[in-house]
């Protein structure tokens, strides 16, 4: 089945956001290096984790370098300067940053015929404010970041609304997404030019996908 059969049969409209919606992933790449640039000789070490562990909330990728990759121990303190500085090197950038083509208009459509929700390894709270400063948090019926479980939340949205698999398609950039999505029953849409998944449901954009939502 096609990503525009998917979404002509669907009820219910979930996204991811960063490389999703947003191209963002490479901004929270290098700001990884940033925070870790006092460790040079474990830069290739960090960075390796990280693409790898692309939806692992950001303090969880803190406490894995910091105690498996460098040896150190994580303290509240190194925790607080990690947040700090990764928020310092991301957020506005992300507010600032071009959207995968088409993402704003699709989910404006989608806002008007389908339920719509963002589920997101992106902080709660930064997540509110980068979707209020781009204008766009009246087009998500719900909204959910950090800390979440993917997989979890999408089977107790899907069941909460008594919908089937068919009827819930998840938008996402990477093969984690894609787990989450088939471990919660729902059908899965990649996005982007660089979509890690090779499936009949991958799309570099959106525009195409508008006249699905009729």
């Amino acid at each position: 089945m096609t990503a525009a059969e998917l979404i002509g049969g669907a009820h219910a409209l979930v996204f991811d956001f960063d490389g999703t919606l947003v191209d963002s992933n490479e901004i929270k790449f290098r700001a990884f290096e940033q925070c870790f640039e006092p460790f040079p000789q474990h830069a290739e070490a960090i960075a390796v984790y990280c693409r790898n562990h692309h939806h692992t909330p950001r303090g969880e990728k803190f406490r894995h370098i910091t105690e498996r990759i460098l040896g150190r121990a994580y303290t509240p303190e190194a925790e607080g300067a990690y947040h700090t500085q990764f928020e310092a090197a991301t957020t506005r950038q992300i507010i600032e940053a071009p959207e995968i083509p088409g993402a704003s208009r699709f989910i404006a459509e989608a806002a008007r015929h389908r339920l719509t929700a963002l589920l997101s390894s992106t902080p709660h709270d930064v997540l509110r404010h980068i979707l209020e400063r781009r204008g766009w948090q009246r087009l998500f019926r719900e909204v959910r970041g950090a800390p979440v479980e993917k997989a979890a939340w999408l089977r107790a949205f899907r069941e909460r609304l008594g919908l089937d698999k068919p009827s819930v398609v998840y938008f996402g950039d990477t093969e984690e997404d894609a787990r989450a999505a088939e471990e919660a029953s729902c059908s899965f849409v990649a996005v982007g030019p660089s979509a890690e998944t090779a499936r009949p449901q991958a799309i570099a954009g959106f525009h195409s996908l508008i006249p699905c939502l009729d």
